[in-house]
Formats: C-alpha cells, sequence, structure tokens
C-alpha cells in the first residue's frame, strides 16, 4: 500500500520583516522661517508640499531646490502619490547630483515597485558621493536583502552600523539577513541589540519570535509576538506568526484565532489564508481548507504554497484529478520542487497512473535517494506495472532506510 502524508509547504519566513524606514531628508535652509520649519518631513504632508513647493518657485539655490524636491517627495509619498514623489526625486537629482536623499529616497521607491536594478543603481551612486550616508549602506543592504543575497546584504548592515551604531533598524535588517541564512544565534544576538536601543520596534520583536520559532523556542517566540501585538495591535503578520507558532505547539485552535484576527487586520494576507487553511486541513475540515486556499491563490496567482496544499487536501478527499491538476500548476510557477514532485507522485499512485507515479519519483530521488518515502512509493507503482524485481528492490531499499515505511 503507498505511504507516506502529502508534505505542505511553509511559507515560513517568508515575509521578510524589513523595517524599511522609508525616505529621509535633510534640513533646509529656506527663505523664511516659517519655510524652514515646514518644508520638513516631520510636519504634516499638505504642509510639507504647500512649504516646499514655494521654495522649490522661490529659491535661486539648486542646492536648496533640490532638497526642497526631496522634502515634497517625501509628503507625497505618505499621501500614496508615488509617480508624483518618483517625478520630484528625479528632478531633485537634476538639480544637484550630489543630494543623497534624492538618490536614497528614489532608490527606495524603485525598490518598493521591485525595480532591483534601478533601486541597486540609486543605492551605488549615494555611496559614491557620501561614503558615510549610513542609509545609503542600509537601504543597499535592504536591496540585497530582498533580492535574496543576505551574504552581501550583511556588509553594507555591517558599514550602516559603523557609521551609526545607535540606529536599531541596521541590527533589526542585519539580525534578518543571519536569519534567513539559518544563523538564529546571530540574529538574536542582534535583534536583542536592536530592541535594547528601540524597544518600542515591534517589527523586531516578531522578527525575533521568528528566529526563536524556527529554535523550536516555541514559548519565547509566543512571548515576543505578544509584544510585538501590544506595541502594534494591527500587526497582521505578528498575529499570522505567532499563529503559526502555535499550531507548531499543536494549539490549534489558538492558532485558528490568531489566523482569524490577521485576516480580519489584512484581508488579503494570501499567507494567512493559507496557514489557516492548513489548520483545517489538520482538523479534517476539508472544505474550509480549500476555501482558504482558494481565496489565497486569488489574492497571489504564483503562491506554490497555496496550490500543493489545497492539492493535498483534495487528494485527502479521493479527487485525485483535481489534486494533480494543482500540483501541475505549483510546478509549473517553480519546477522541480521535491516536495510537490513527491505529492503528485502519490496523488498518480493512489489514482492508478503508475507510469506518470515512477517519473515523478525517479527525479525525486534523482535529487535525494534516501528519501524512503518516494523510493518505496516508485516500488509500489513498478508493481502496479509489473515490475517485480525492480518493485522488490525499491521497496527493500527503502525498508533498509527507514524499516517503517509503508506500515
Amino acid at each position: 500500500m503507498a505511504g507516506t502524508l502529502e508534505t505542505p509547504l511553509r511559507h515560513g519566513i517568508s515575509l521578510l520583516v524589513l523595517l524599511l524606514s522609508g525616505l529621509y531628508a535633510a534640513p533646509l535652509a529656506a527663505q523664511t522661517n516659517a519655510q524652514r520649519s515646514q518644508c520638513n518631513i516631520a510636519a504634516d504632508p499638505a504642509t510639507v508640499i504647500r512649504a516646499c513647493s514655494a521654495v522649490i518657485l522661490s529659491s535661486q539655490s539648486s542646492e536648496q531646490v533640490s532638497l526642497a524636491l526631496s522634502n515634497r517627495a517625501v509628503a507625497y509619498e505618505k499621501r500614496g502619490q508615488s509617480d508624483l514623489a518618483m517625478a520630484d526625486l528625479t528632478e531633485a537629482i537634476k538639480r544637484d547630483s550630489r543630494n543623497p536623499h534624492a538618490w536614497v529616497n528614489r532608490g527606495n521607491l524603485y525598490l518598493a515597485r521591485g525595480d532591483w536594478d534601478r533601486a541597486l543603481a540609486d543605492f551605488n551612486q549615494a555611496i559614491a558621493t557620501h561614503p558615510n550616508n549610513s542609509y545609503a549602506f542600509g537601504h543597499r543592504g535592504d536591496a540585497y536583502l530582498i533580492h535574496g543575497e543576505p551574504t552581501r546584504a550583511i556588509p553594507d548592515y555591517d558599514e550602516a552600523i559603523r557609521i551609526d551604531p545607535k540606529d536599531a533598524n541596521f541590527f533589526a535588517h542585519r539580525g534578518e539577513a543571519y536569519r534567513v541564512q539559518g544563523d538564529n544565534d546571530r540574529a538574536i544576538s542582534d535583534f536583542d541589540r536592536a530592541i535594547a536601543i528601540n524597544g518600542r520596534l515591534a517589527p523586531a520583536y516578531v522578527d525575533r519570535g521568528l528566529a526563536r520559532a524556527d529554535k523550536r523556542d516555541y514559548d519565547r517566540a509566543i512571548a515576543d509576538f505578544d509584544s510585538a501585538i501590544k506595541l502594534d495591535p494591527k500587526s497582521s503578520l505578528a498575529f499570522t506568526r505567532r499563529g503559526m507558532t502555535y499550531e507548531a505547539k499543536g494549539a490549534h485552535d489558538r492558532a485558528l484565532l490568531d489566523f482569524s484576527e490577521a485576516l480580519t487586520l489584512e484581508p488579503n494576507s494570501a499567507v494567512a489564508y493559507v496557514s489557516r487553511g492548513n489548520v483545517y486541513q489538520g482538523q479534517g475540515q476539508f472544505d474550509l481548507a480549500i476555501a482558504d486556499y482558494d481565496r489565497a491563490v486569488m489574492i497571489n496567482p504564483s503562491d506554490v504554497e497555496a496550490y500543493n496544499d489545497r492539492a493535498n487536501t483534495y487528494a485527502r478527499k479521493g479527487n485525485y484529478e483535481r489534486a494533480i491538476a494543482d500540483y501541475d500548476q505549483a510546478l509549473k510557477i517553480n519546477p522541480g520542487i521535491p516536495e510537490v514532485l513527491a505529492n503528485r507522485g502519490l496523488a498518480y499512485l493512489k489514482a492508478g497512473q503508475f507510469a506518470p507515479a515512477i517519473a515523478d519519483f525517479d527525479v525525486v530521488l534523482s535529487k535525494n535517494a534516501a528519501d524512503a518515502h518516494s523510493m518505496y512509493n516508485r516500488g509500489v507503482a513498478k508493481k502496479g506495472m509489473g515490475d517485480e524485481s525492480g518493485a522488490d528492490a525499491d521497496i527493500a531499499n527503502a525498508r533498509r532506510l527507514v524499516p517503517t515505511v509503508g506500515n
């Protein structure tokens, strides 16, 4: 009999909690005291836009105009008018190519739009013109980290910290880079330092909780998520991650409460829907699970985890045709994932489609010859094809690896 439960894929740590502080501006030597005080990112956006516009129209200094444009861009960005912010930053650079704030701020906008190459080019330019600008190094580190290159991000965070060792964000970001690398002890050390500098930095508690959860230190992880939620009761991410930790502890009802709260706060969180769906699936509430996975793929049609986990649910309902279609979609998005191939192979096997099952298990075993479940299931599929000697060899090899496999 074919063995092994379908394997879920975990968003797990997935979402980088990069404490991107966004846009920075410089003090401005404006035309009047009123303009000097109002063309400042600390003021409300409408006031900033009016004051900076006056400076831009009246100033004769290219440097002052450039700084006013940078500050007005901050205000536009706060109002969600990123196109206007981008235009101001580009003009600011034209007026004064040595304005580091304009380069860094425009790089952040490019990064937010997913234009990694242009973001990196702007951060590089900021560093070239002002090699002691900690924000330029810090945000270039963010760019590397978002791009999946934590090894390149860490030296930039090191340099940012050297320049400004009192900025909690740099420690928190470097901690995230270490966590992505799997170095949770160093990550926790950096999160500790970030929290010591700024005890109200809620995302640092979330990230430290993630690192502790990775180490299966679930109670301390939950305490960190509790702290994050106390500081930021509207943090959907903190509720989602605490829910995942409760699920890992087996506290499924507490997990469901957290996932539902996360979705109340952020109704378009595909991660929260998948996570709640996984709990429902584990409880045998398959229809509720599928409904959550449906919502997840509507929000994010490229969510491999949602397709894989919905396929697992269909497989457990005995609907192998629907399961295989979802595994196909997951592999179309990200080809060659061994867990998905093993799951699809098992669905083919249970559906009596032995040849494609063998083909999937072949690929899995080419990546990991010690996968006892795939070895055993390939043996069962070979038996279905009438290949008795091949079946016996696979099953015997699988049981040498894991004596209880198939039981």
